[in-house]
């Protein structure tokens, strides 16, 4: 049971109304090759922590509610090669994540990133930064 996540190779979180922020956690799972959280409930940034997926091949967060900058050390992943973040809230991405896209290795159709094709509208971005989407913190109750 204690090695379990050293072997762990996919994980298929699709669909399943989950909220809350992606765990930093996750960048732990050294040998994940797929991890596909899409169509979820999903908030908050990507964790710099999902860097540390050097095996992984397939990342799909797509249709969530993630915000922020999409960290440079995952478009850097050796193996990554279908990166899915399309229909969130991402407002940037660097040099490292614009090749992914000019390859076609990255979607990110239907965010909030001003100077790229097939975003929101500025309204939509607007009205969703309106709120407060901040991931909660851990309760001692």
């Amino acid at each position: 049971p204690g090695n379990t996540t050293n072997n762990l190779r996919e994980v298929l979180f699709l669909d399943n109304q989950f909220s809350g922020c992606l765990p930093y956690g996750i960048g732990k799972l050294k040998n994940l090759t797929l991890f596909d959280a899409s169509t979820n409930l999903i908030t908050g940034p990507i964790p710099h922590s999902f860097g540390c997926l050097s095996k992984i091949e397939l990342l799909n967060l797509a249709n969530n509610q993630l915000y922020g900058e999409v960290p440079e050390s995952v478009c850097k992943l050796p193996n990554l090669s279908n990166f899915t973040l399309s229909g969130n809230y991402i407002t940037q991405v660097g040099p490292m994540c614009r090749k992914l896209i000019n390859s076609k290795r990255l979607n990110v159709d239907w965010n909030c990133i001003r100077d790229l094709p097939k975003q929101r509208s500025f309204e939509d971005c607007g009205h969703f930064f309106s709120k407060d989407h901040q991931c909660p913190e851990c309760s001692s109750n």
